[in-house]
């Protein structure tokens, strides 16, 4: 039997960029946490900002990682990602207001919206990831 099927190339494994991705995405949801913890009284913005700087520090790695795949369904992930991306602005936005409405200001609301930014695009980097390193593509090394 013959298999006219291109070569698995998919990463069903293990995969730094998943491990970075949600490290990130933890490391922010931390930092809101913490000053979510402190409500209504203004919170101590040193410890928050470390795990801030961790999510980006992370997040960067997860995009650095991504970029110098071979062999990889762009088109898949794009796909996927543009949806997401559309959810996560959606969602992002309306926190922000309430956020600002709220009369949240200063360094939390910075950090706050730092935070916000980070997970919409982490989220999509999940998703999309998820998706396309199960495709099949034809091996171009």
């Amino acid at each position: 039997m013959m298999d006219n099927h291109e070569p698995y190339q998919g990463d069903t494994t293990r995969s730094p960029i998943r491990l970075f991705a949600i490290g990130s995405l933890v490391c922010a949801i931390v930092s809101a946490g913490i000053l979510a913890a402190y409500a209504p009284r203004p919170a101590p913005l040193g410890p928050s900002e470390g795990f801030l700087i961790g999510s980006a520090v992370l997040l960067v790695a997860c995009v650095a990682g991504l970029l110098r795949r071979r062999n990889f369904a762009w088109n898949r992930f794009f796909t996927v990602a543009k949806f997401v991306v559309l959810m996560t602005v959606v969602v992002s936005a309306m926190l922000e207001y309430v956020f600002i409405f709220d009369g949240m200001r200063g360094g939390a609301l910075a950090i706050m919206s730092i935070v916000l930014a980070i997970t919409a695009i982490d989220i999509p980097i999940l998703w999309g990831f998820a998706v396309a390193r199960h495709e099949r593509v034809p091996n171009r090394s």
